[in-house]
Protein backbone atom coordinates (compact mmCIF):
# COMPACT_ATOMS: atom_id res chain seq x y z
CA UNK A 1 0.00 0.00 0.00
CA UNK A 2 2.79 2.34 0.71
CA UNK A 3 3.49 2.45 -3.22
CA UNK A 4 -0.35 3.51 -3.76
CA UNK A 5 0.30 6.41 -1.18
CA UNK A 6 3.80 7.75 -3.33
CA UNK A 7 1.59 7.07 -6.55
CA UNK A 8 -1.62 9.15 -5.54
CA UNK A 9 1.07 12.00 -3.63
CA UNK A 10 2.84 12.11 -6.22
CA UNK A 11 -0.09 13.12 -8.35
CA UNK A 12 -0.13 16.44 -6.72
CA UNK A 13 2.85 17.33 -7.03
CA UNK A 14 3.00 16.52 -11.13
CA UNK A 15 0.25 17.50 -13.57
CA UNK A 16 -1.34 15.00 -15.82
CA UNK A 17 0.97 15.63 -18.55
CA UNK A 18 4.01 13.93 -16.19
CA UNK A 19 5.55 17.71 -15.39
CA UNK A 20 6.05 20.22 -12.67
CA UNK A 21 6.87 23.67 -11.53
CA UNK A 22 7.89 24.00 -8.03
CA UNK A 23 8.58 26.84 -6.23
CA UNK A 24 10.60 26.53 -3.41
CA UNK A 25 10.03 28.88 -0.09
CA UNK A 26 12.25 27.23 1.96
CA UNK A 27 15.30 29.31 2.74
CA UNK A 28 15.17 30.82 5.57
CA UNK A 29 16.13 28.14 7.52
CA UNK A 30 19.34 28.23 6.52
CA UNK A 31 19.52 31.81 5.00
CA UNK A 32 17.31 33.83 7.47
CA UNK A 33 14.69 36.28 5.48
CA UNK A 34 16.44 36.65 1.92
CA UNK A 35 15.03 38.87 -0.27
CA UNK A 36 11.26 38.19 -1.33
CA UNK A 37 10.89 36.08 1.28
CA UNK A 38 10.61 38.44 4.34
CA UNK A 39 6.72 37.91 4.48
CA UNK A 40 6.30 34.69 3.48
CA UNK A 41 2.64 35.12 3.92
CA UNK A 42 2.64 37.80 1.39
CA UNK A 43 4.79 36.19 -1.09
CA UNK A 44 2.68 33.02 -1.39
CA UNK A 45 -0.37 35.18 -2.35
CA UNK A 46 1.94 36.95 -4.90
CA UNK A 47 3.42 33.57 -6.41
CA UNK A 48 -0.42 32.31 -6.73
CA UNK A 49 -1.99 35.42 -7.74
CA UNK A 50 -1.95 35.15 -11.20
CA UNK A 51 -3.74 33.25 -13.93
CA UNK A 52 -0.71 30.21 -13.82
CA UNK A 53 -0.18 28.39 -10.63
CA UNK A 54 2.80 26.62 -9.98
CA UNK A 55 2.48 23.01 -9.68
CA UNK A 56 3.53 22.43 -5.82
CA UNK A 57 5.65 24.50 -3.21
CA UNK A 58 8.30 23.67 -0.84
CA UNK A 59 8.76 25.08 2.81
CA UNK A 60 9.77 24.11 6.26
CA UNK A 61 6.52 22.15 8.53
CA UNK A 62 6.29 25.31 10.43
CA UNK A 63 5.89 27.23 7.42
CA UNK A 64 3.10 24.65 6.21
CA UNK A 65 1.40 25.44 9.12
CA UNK A 66 1.40 29.15 8.84
CA UNK A 67 0.70 29.66 5.37
CA UNK A 68 -2.10 26.83 5.43
CA UNK A 69 -4.72 29.06 4.52
CA UNK A 70 -3.36 30.29 1.54
CA UNK A 71 -1.76 27.22 -0.24
CA UNK A 72 -4.75 24.49 0.90
CA UNK A 73 -6.56 23.32 -2.07
CA UNK A 74 -4.43 25.11 -4.49
CA UNK A 75 -1.04 23.11 -5.14
CA UNK A 76 0.72 20.23 -4.04
CA UNK A 77 3.27 20.94 -1.17
CA UNK A 78 6.51 19.49 -0.11
CA UNK A 79 8.33 19.64 2.80
CA UNK A 80 11.60 20.17 3.96
CA UNK A 81 13.24 17.65 6.60
CA UNK A 82 16.40 18.75 6.93
CA UNK A 83 19.01 21.61 7.72
CA UNK A 84 19.73 22.82 11.01
CA UNK A 85 22.88 24.57 9.86
CA UNK A 86 23.32 27.94 8.54
CA UNK A 87 25.10 30.27 6.34
CA UNK A 88 26.38 32.06 9.45
CA UNK A 89 28.14 28.84 11.29
CA UNK A 90 30.92 27.36 10.07
CA UNK A 91 30.41 24.58 7.39
CA UNK A 92 26.73 24.41 6.13
CA UNK A 93 26.75 21.16 4.89
CA UNK A 94 26.57 19.51 8.84
CA UNK A 95 22.86 19.04 7.99
CA UNK A 96 20.85 17.03 10.94
CA UNK A 97 16.94 16.43 10.60
CA UNK A 98 15.06 19.42 11.92
CA UNK A 99 11.43 17.31 11.08
CA UNK A 100 10.05 13.72 10.29
CA UNK A 101 8.44 12.47 7.64
CA UNK A 102 5.42 11.80 10.34
CA UNK A 103 5.03 15.79 11.19
CA UNK A 104 5.64 16.41 6.99
CA UNK A 105 2.22 14.23 6.89
CA UNK A 106 0.47 15.65 9.47
CA UNK A 107 1.20 18.99 8.14
CA UNK A 108 -0.70 18.09 4.79
CA UNK A 109 2.17 17.75 2.75
CA UNK A 110 2.27 15.56 -0.45
CA UNK A 111 5.95 14.76 -0.56
CA UNK A 112 9.41 15.25 1.40
CA UNK A 113 12.74 16.67 0.55
CA UNK A 114 16.41 16.15 1.97
CA UNK A 115 19.49 17.77 0.78
CA UNK A 116 22.73 15.20 0.14
CA UNK A 117 25.83 16.70 0.11
CA UNK A 118 28.25 14.35 -1.27
CA UNK A 119 32.25 14.56 -1.72
CA UNK A 120 32.30 16.57 2.08
CA UNK A 121 34.08 15.78 5.39
CA UNK A 122 30.44 14.10 6.68
CA UNK A 123 29.45 12.41 3.21
CA UNK A 124 28.65 8.80 5.18
CA UNK A 125 26.37 10.59 8.16
CA UNK A 126 24.64 12.98 5.35
CA UNK A 127 23.95 9.98 3.34
CA UNK A 128 23.17 7.77 5.90
CA UNK A 129 20.27 10.80 7.05
CA UNK A 130 19.10 10.44 3.41
CA UNK A 131 18.56 7.12 3.49
CA UNK A 132 16.82 6.74 6.53
CA UNK A 133 14.11 9.58 5.16
CA UNK A 134 13.99 7.20 2.54
CA UNK A 135 13.01 4.26 4.53
CA UNK A 136 10.09 5.90 6.41
CA UNK A 137 9.16 7.15 3.10
CA UNK A 138 8.55 4.03 2.14
CA UNK A 139 6.57 2.74 5.23
CA UNK A 140 4.47 5.28 4.66
CA UNK A 141 3.66 5.85 1.21
CA UNK A 142 5.21 9.56 1.41
CA UNK A 143 7.64 10.68 -2.08
CA UNK A 144 11.20 11.58 -1.32
CA UNK A 145 12.71 14.48 -3.57
CA UNK A 146 16.35 14.79 -2.81
CA UNK A 147 18.59 17.55 -4.00
CA UNK A 148 22.06 16.49 -5.08
CA UNK A 149 24.66 18.94 -4.41
CA UNK A 150 28.41 18.16 -6.28
CA UNK A 151 30.87 19.31 -3.95
CA UNK A 152 32.65 22.85 -5.86
CA UNK A 153 28.80 24.03 -6.19
CA UNK A 154 27.97 24.20 -2.36
CA UNK A 155 29.39 27.61 -1.79
CA UNK A 156 27.55 29.35 -4.49
CA UNK A 157 24.43 27.25 -3.85
CA UNK A 158 23.85 29.07 -0.47
CA UNK A 159 24.68 32.84 -1.82
CA UNK A 160 21.33 34.64 -2.05
CA UNK A 161 22.61 36.27 -5.36
CA UNK A 162 25.01 35.21 -7.90
CA UNK A 163 25.70 35.04 -11.23
CA UNK A 164 24.78 31.40 -12.83
CA UNK A 165 27.87 28.73 -12.37
CA UNK A 166 28.01 25.35 -13.74
CA UNK A 167 28.89 22.11 -11.81
CA UNK A 168 31.39 19.60 -13.52
CA UNK A 169 28.52 17.41 -15.67
CA UNK A 170 30.37 14.01 -14.69
CA UNK A 171 29.57 15.24 -11.40
CA UNK A 172 26.36 16.19 -11.20
CA UNK A 173 25.61 12.75 -13.00
CA UNK A 174 27.44 11.01 -10.20
CA UNK A 175 25.28 13.22 -7.44
CA UNK A 176 22.10 12.43 -9.11
CA UNK A 177 22.54 8.60 -9.50
CA UNK A 178 23.86 8.53 -5.76
CA UNK A 179 20.44 10.12 -4.55
CA UNK A 180 18.47 7.66 -6.56
CA UNK A 181 20.15 5.21 -5.26
CA UNK A 182 19.72 6.26 -1.72
CA UNK A 183 15.88 5.88 -2.39
CA UNK A 184 14.66 9.13 -4.06
CA UNK A 185 11.58 9.31 -5.78
CA UNK A 186 12.16 12.30 -7.56
CA UNK A 187 16.08 14.30 -7.88
CA UNK A 188 16.42 17.77 -7.96
CA UNK A 189 19.63 18.61 -10.12
CA UNK A 190 21.70 21.77 -11.23
CA UNK A 191 21.60 21.83 -14.53
CA UNK A 192 24.92 21.60 -16.41
CA UNK A 193 25.10 24.39 -18.55
CA UNK A 194 24.69 22.11 -21.81
CA UNK A 195 21.35 20.62 -22.92
CA UNK A 196 23.83 17.77 -24.47
CA UNK A 197 25.50 16.81 -21.04
CA UNK A 198 22.19 17.30 -19.40
CA UNK A 199 21.13 14.44 -21.25
CA UNK A 200 23.52 12.68 -20.25
CA UNK A 201 22.65 13.23 -16.45
CA UNK A 202 19.30 12.33 -16.72
CA UNK A 203 19.89 9.40 -18.62
CA UNK A 204 21.73 7.89 -15.72
CA UNK A 205 19.66 8.76 -13.41
CA UNK A 206 16.56 5.98 -12.87
CA UNK A 207 14.17 8.91 -11.47
CA UNK A 208 12.49 11.47 -13.05
CA UNK A 209 14.67 14.76 -12.35
CA UNK A 210 13.77 18.41 -11.36
CA UNK A 211 15.99 21.03 -12.17
CA UNK A 212 17.02 23.84 -9.97
CA UNK A 213 18.27 27.19 -10.56
CA UNK A 214 20.51 28.50 -7.80
CA UNK A 215 20.88 31.77 -6.32
CA UNK A 216 18.57 34.46 -7.71
CA UNK A 217 20.58 35.67 -11.07
CA UNK A 218 19.07 38.87 -12.12
CA UNK A 219 19.16 37.09 -15.79
CA UNK A 220 15.53 36.32 -15.92
CA UNK A 221 16.43 35.21 -20.14
CA UNK A 222 19.05 32.79 -18.66
CA UNK A 223 16.79 31.30 -16.03
CA UNK A 224 14.64 30.78 -18.58
CA UNK A 225 16.97 29.04 -20.96
CA UNK A 226 17.50 26.60 -18.21
CA UNK A 227 13.76 25.69 -18.02
CA UNK A 228 13.43 25.63 -21.57
CA UNK A 229 17.02 23.11 -22.08
CA UNK A 230 16.95 21.48 -19.04
CA UNK A 231 13.44 20.11 -20.43
CA UNK A 232 14.08 19.53 -23.73
CA UNK A 233 17.39 17.12 -22.32
CA UNK A 234 14.62 15.12 -20.91
CA UNK A 235 13.60 16.62 -16.88
CA UNK A 236 10.27 16.56 -15.65
CA UNK A 237 10.01 19.52 -14.33
CA UNK A 238 11.55 22.56 -13.17
CA UNK A 239 12.09 23.71 -8.61
CA UNK A 240 13.14 27.25 -8.62
CA UNK A 241 12.92 29.44 -5.64
CA UNK A 242 14.86 33.23 -5.01
CA UNK A 243 14.39 33.25 -9.38
CA UNK A 244 10.65 33.59 -8.92
CA UNK A 245 9.43 34.99 -6.17
CA UNK A 246 12.67 37.72 -5.74
CA UNK A 247 11.54 38.77 -9.33
CA UNK A 248 9.81 41.96 -9.85
CA UNK A 249 6.88 40.13 -11.01
CA UNK A 250 6.12 36.70 -9.73
CA UNK A 251 2.74 35.93 -11.23
CA UNK A 252 4.10 36.87 -14.49
CA UNK A 253 7.45 34.72 -14.05
CA UNK A 254 5.61 31.78 -12.68
CA UNK A 255 3.00 32.47 -16.50
CA UNK A 256 6.39 32.02 -18.17
CA UNK A 257 8.04 28.97 -16.33
CA UNK A 258 4.81 27.00 -16.42
CA UNK A 259 4.17 27.82 -20.46
CA UNK A 260 7.47 26.71 -21.12
CA UNK A 261 7.37 23.30 -18.79
CA UNK A 262 3.67 22.55 -19.69
CA UNK A 263 3.22 23.80 -23.16
CA UNK A 264 6.62 23.82 -24.79
CA UNK A 265 6.68 27.86 -24.81
CA UNK A 266 9.60 29.49 -26.57
CA UNK A 267 12.23 31.32 -24.19
CA UNK A 268 11.77 34.11 -26.47
CA UNK A 269 7.73 33.70 -26.40
CA UNK A 270 7.96 33.39 -22.60
CA UNK A 271 10.45 36.58 -21.62
CA UNK A 272 7.46 38.93 -23.57
CA UNK A 273 5.40 37.39 -21.03
CA UNK A 274 8.14 39.02 -18.01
Amino acid sequence: MSLVGKRMRLARIFGEDGKTFVVAMDHGVELGPVSGLEDIRSTVKKVLGGDYRPDAVLMTPSMIRLCHNEIAGKLGVLARLDGATTTMGPDITKYRLLSSVEEASASGADGVTTMAFIGVEDESQNLERVGRVSQECLRLGMPHVVEALPPEIVEHHFKPKAEWRWPDPEHVKFVDRVAAELGADVVKSYYTGDPDTFQEVVECCPVPIIVLSGPGASDPKGLLRIVHEGMEAGAKGVIMGRNVFGHKDPPAMVKAISRIVHEDETVENALNII
